[in-house]
């Protein structure tokens, strides 16, 4: 990319990000460097400090970018799919996967960073993931409420359903899933079918639908 004409202004910060994330699905993390980050900006590397402390800066910016992208993507799924709780929580399954496929080395950086990247804390202990996770608590609650799951506990639900996608995500991504294809996404995509499945089939025979 070319450097802007004299006078011109970049959004610099917001360019190292999206720099940054395109990057990453070439290279780790660890090997990213701000020089390359401003070159792929057209500004010099000086000019990034004014913006970010250091590189880890940079990451945790990239990382927290990378939760506020996941959570747009799970409420568009929740408002498309309204008060059908099924729906919601198979296209957010299915909407999951596809985020970690279409951006892996932001997904590995969000949830596997490098151990000197400065993010060792758990990414839902706050904004955006904290709330990543409370969109999927409200679809699991709406489950219950529709007489499916019995008694379980809505967070001990969610781990697991959040454990079940994530492995198989992270799975493909490493080429470990066990098919004829490592990689193969339509495999991650059932483990999102076969969980639905355990769930609908907790809701009691003579439990009918309330009444609208």
């Amino acid at each position: 990319m070319g450097r802007p004409r004299k006078g011109e202004e970049i959004d610099i910060p917001r360019r190292a990000i999206e720099a940054t994330m395109r990057l990453l699905d070439r290279r780790d993390a660890a090997a990213i460097t701000l020089a390359e980050v401003a070159e792929a900006i057209g500004c010099r590397a000086p000019a990034l400090y004014g913006h970010f402390a250091n590189k880890n800066a940079l990451l945790r910016a990239v990382h927290d970018e990378g939760f506020r992208i996941l959570l747009e993507e799970k409420l568009a799924v929740a408002a498309r799919h309204g008060t059908d709780w099924s729906a919601r929580l198979e296209a957010g399954g299915r909407a999951y996967l596809h985020f970690a496929f279409d951006r892996p080395g932001l997904y590995r950086l969000m949830f596997a960073p490098p151990p000197a990247a400065g993010l060792e804390e758990n990414a839902f202990a706050e904004d955006p993931g904290l709330r990543c996770l409370a969109v999927l608590r409200e679809a699991i609650a709406a489950c219950r409420n529709d007489g499916h799951l019995g008694h379980a506990d809505p967070e001990h639900v969610a781990l697991t359903l959040w454990a079940a996608v994530h492995g198989a995500a992270s799975l493909a991504l490493q080429n470990r899933l066990p098919t004829s294809r490592g990689s193969d996404p339509d495999a991650a995509q059932a483990v999102v079918t076969t969980m639905m499945a355990f769930i609908r089939a907790t809701r009691p025979r003579d439990v009918s639908r309330p009444t609208e």
